[in-house]
């Protein structure tokens, strides 16, 4: 069901709840009043039942709800304030589209930033927001890059508010430092501006009150994430090929479990199983670290390039 759809069903069941209580109230006498309002409320009852989940579209989809004090009621909002949230929303949805297809660089451009372009489509209320979307599909029989890019946008921002240390840091270990710089400016935004904010995307639909904004915006100031390459030296304990997982006991470290880079073919894999197993070898590592407060929270690894040790030539 997309975020408009979502919204929409929200207000019709507020609206049910709303009428259904008022009936409640009502004496034997008001007979008009009851005939006007039942069959409102059937009416009501009518457009929900047919609002059953409609066939996938893959586009993207997103609304923001923003509350507190940047927000007039259900009048308006700071103009500075929502142009700001947005913008940096769309820059969160544009790097972790250029991340998924590996080519987030360290600084610079964005790359192929145009095409995760969304477009404010409609005025949503309750509070106060905007529905955002993806104006031209692809025609694509699976979720468009541009879809996956918002709902990964909406589970990290999500993961941020979570009450779970595990579940943001198992979040965070996935991401990129400039895309962790894009979430901590949004929710530094959000706390310096006393703004409360719903985002509804794919299957998240996350109220962030003033608590989890604040908890949100602490994690993502006092959060970096590392990435270095690192070779070390041990033997291969085994791959699966299919899973690309692999297995390597590190002289320094010990144990090392973790994925190997999807440009290495199963084949090559399989190879690497029937000789280099129990052999001394150099494994060259992709390491990323979660850092909270300058500590090592969370530690992964991807095997780049495994090579058999050579063994230093004979002296003469």
């Amino acid at each position: 069901m997309s975020a408009l759809k979502k919204i929409e069903r929200d207000q019709h069941a507020a609206e049910f709840a709303a009428v259904t209580a008022l009936l409640d109230q009502l004496t034997a006498s008001d007979i008009i009043t009851r005939m006007g309002l039942e069959a409102r409320r059937d009416e009501i009852a009518a457009a929900l039942a047919g609002m059953t989940d409609e066939p996938k579209v893959p586009t993207a989809s997103a609304a923001l709800f923003f509350g507190g004090k940047p927000v007039a009621g259900s009048r308006g909002i700071e103009s500075e304030f929502g142009g700001n949230a947005v913008t940096k929303f769309q820059d969160l949805v544009a790097k972790l589209m250029a991340d998924e297809a590996g080519a987030l660089g360290q600084r610079g451009i964005v790359p192929n930033k145009g095409a995760a372009t969304l477009h404010i489509t409609n005025v949503v209320r309750g509070s106060f927001g905007f529905l955002l979307e993806e104006v031209e599909p692809q025609g694509e029989a699976i979720d468009t890059s541009l879809k996956v890019a918002v709902d990964n946008a909406a589970q990290l921002l999500s993961a941020f508010g979570e009450t779970s240390e595990d579940k943001f840091r198992a979040a965070v270990e996935k991401i990129d430092q400039r895309v962790l710089t894009t979430a901590q400016e949004f929710f530094s935004l959000m706390r310096t501006s006393g703004a409360t904010f719903r985002l509804l995307a794919g299957d998240e639909d996350r109220s962030f009150g003033p608590e989890a904004v604040s908890r949100a915006a602490e994690r993502a100031s006092s959060t970096r994430v590392t990435e270095t390459e690192e070779q070390i030296e041990g033997q291969l304990g085994g791959v699966l090929p299919d899973a690309h997982q692999f297995e390597f006991r590190s002289v320094s470290r010990g144990p090392v479990k973790g994925s190997i880079d999807r440009a290495i073919p199963s084949s090559e894999l399989a190879e690497l199983n029937r000789t280099l197993v129990n052999v001394d070898a150099v494994a060259t590592l992709k390491v990323r670290r979660v850092l909270r407060d300058g500590e090592i929270a969370r530690e992964s690894f991807t095997l780049l390039r495994l090579d058999a040790r050579q063994e230093p030539s004979a002296a003469l």
